[in-house]
């Protein structure tokens, strides 16, 4: 049996660290002291095949929660990625293949399990339960919303006042949200600010079938590199999936100004250091030792100290002094006169899409023994010795 810590200090920063409301705080303060071993509940859908930083935020919280002792079920939202979650989305949400949704979800439980402990977590799909409901029950669910409610979403009003499409189906989105709640009858459910709406229709909807209403912790949204919120539509992530040298390198290109949100957000260092670091800097201090700090924490928690201090090394070498680490170079035996494109081609084997080549080229991420290379057309040779950059921290050599 596992046990269940009830440390009042552990759990008032558990409620409170990057916590943006929980309803209800002290029902769930309560719970957590009652040395009970509460059901956590995740809801989530497989719509792409990678997790970022932005996930890990609620990924953390739930950690958190294991290690007071308590256990979690992860949802597999495979029915309800058949609609999408619009919570956040501008625009009408293309429909996911079962087979593109089967596909996905082997790399979520992987990546999911790097934050959360795999041995107090149970592994359900919402379409056990989902897919058993007839219209009778749908209608029902309806009831307990009116349009209002939908149309008050941010994200529902801004379409309906730009006459873009709002489909019926998206209204559901919450109703089966919610009835996993009813399904699981759960302690507490887990969300960003952008699934509030989501998480209130669980409390609402366990209520209305007879069973106490979940505790609903709902967390801070992590900031993005271009000050947005982290999210997949917008590519402004750091998957978790990242080799230690690109993540330590995407922290570091982070804008100071959300170093201690990340810090709050995705490590576990404790806040009174966080306090303490944000005093120097505004003491005036350089926050460069900070942020590499950060980059090792992250680093770290997702591979080992080792690759976080190998990481460090090479963003010394390469961008602090301008030169080029083993640690990112490779090496090819392709060699004649052709285009950088096709060089890059042959050179990286498949493992990049020509698309995602010719982006790097326009964008002026190539360079050819230290010379920037934009045009697509052009003919260079390419010999032992040369030696080609590829984005920021990828190094071809030809021997």
């Amino acid at each position: 049996m596992t046990r269940i810590i009830t440390d009042e200090k552990k759990i008032n920063e558990v409620l409170t660290r990057g916590v943006h409301e929980v309803f209800t705080k002290e029902d769930l303060r309560k719970r957590l002291m009652s040395g009970k071993q509460l059901h956590l509940k995740l809801g989530t859908d497989v719509t792409g095949p990678l997790l970022h930083l932005g996930h890990a935020v609620v990924h953390r919280k739930i950690r958190d929660f294991q290690e007071l002792g308590h256990k979690v079920t992860l949802i597999i939202g495979d029915f309800t990625t058949l609609v999408g979650d619009h919570s956040d989305k501008v625009d009408m949400r293309s429909e996911a293949a079962p087979a593109e949704i089967k596909k996905n979800e082997e790399t979520y439980k992987q990546q999911f399990f790097k934050t959360v402990l795999k041995e107090q977590t149970q592994i359900r799909h919402n379409s056990e339960w989902l897919k058993k409901l007839n219209f009778n029950d749908v209608i029902h669910l309806s009831k307990q919303f009116t349009l209002q409610q939908m149309m008050d979403r941010e994200t529902f009003l801004l379409r309906y006042k730009s006459n873009n499409p709002i489909g019926m189906d998206e209204f559901l989105y919450p109703l089966m949200q919610g009835y996993d709640s009813v399904a699981l009858k759960c302690d507490v459910e887990f969300g960003g600010t952008d699934q509030t709406f989501n998480l209130l229709a669980g409390r609402k909807l366990t209520e209305v079938y007879g069973i106490e209403p979940q505790s609903a912790v709902v967390m801070r949204l992590l900031t993005g590199g271009d000050g947005r919120p982290m999210g997949k539509s917008l590519k402004n992530f750091i998957p978790i999936t990242d080799n230690p040298f690109d993540m330590y390198g995407k922290i570091m290109s982070i804008v100071d100004g959300v170093i201690w949100e990340y810090y709050e957000l995705v490590t576990r260092v404790p806040m009174e250091e966080i306090d303490a670091m944000r005093r120097g800097v505004e003491s005036g201090e350089n926050p460069m030792q900070y942020k590499k700090r950060l980059a090792r924490e992250i680093v770290r928690f997702y591979h080992t100290a080792d690759d976080a201090e190998k990481a460090e090394n090479v963003f010394e070498e390469t961008v602090q002094k301008g030169g080029i680490s083993d640690e990112l170079v490779t090496e090819t035996h392709v060699t004649g006169t052709m285009t950088v494109l096709e060089f890059l081609k042959q050179a990286k084997s498949g493992a990049v899409s020509s698309a995602e080549i010719k982006r790097v080229i326009e964008q002026g991420g190539v360079e050819v023994n230290g010379e920037k290379l934009t045009e697509m057309n052009r003919e260079t040779e390419f010999k032992s010795g040369t030696m080609v950059k590829f984005g920021k921290r990828d190094f071809i050599k030809v021997i």
